[in-house]
């Protein structure tokens, strides 16, 4: 188990990736389908939506893997969707960032990332699967569409 990762270190460098990035990044609101654009500071923020970044890093990891990202997250009334991430510290800060990049980078559209297509690891990554060498995932089919 890897020592306690500062979350403000890895709530900057998300938000950082995320500006560079270039990409709008949008929240559906599922009851009525319309799309929110939210800012780079508040996706990345630990009471916004990095607990949804990091259980999409944490499907990724373990898909790879079969090993936890160690993200601890607490249900939180006054957060965003009602939780916040408490804590990460079952992989270096490194092995964290490149999950959750790599999580964020399939569920991207070309126009926009939007979060609520994070979902879609759960469905579409394989638990982990022991005859895959490590780093090994199944890549999205080009062209496939979403569910």
């Amino acid at each position: 188990m890897s020592a306690p990762l500062d979350l403000r270190q890895v709530s900057r460098t998300l938000e950082a990736f995320l500006e560079r990035r270039g990409r709008p990044i949008l929240l559906q609101d599922e009851a009525i389908g319309r799309l929110h654009q939210v800012a780079p500071s508040l996706a990345a923020a630990p009471d916004g939506l990095l607990p949804t970044f990091l259980a999409a890093g944490e499907v990724v990891w373990r898909a790879a893997t079969g090993r936890s990202l160690g993200v601890q997250q607490v249900r939180d009334p006054d957060s965003l969707l009602g939780y916040r991430v408490k804590g990460a510290g079952g992989a270096p800060f490194s092995v964290v960032m490149l999950s959750v990049i790599e999580a964020s980078e399939r569920a991207a559209r070309p126009e926009a990332l939007v979060v609520n297509e994070l979902g879609r690891l759960w469905r579409e990554l394989p638990p982990h699967r022991s005859d895959l060498p490590c780093g090994r995932l199944p890549m999205p089919r080009a062209g496939a569409p979403s569910p």
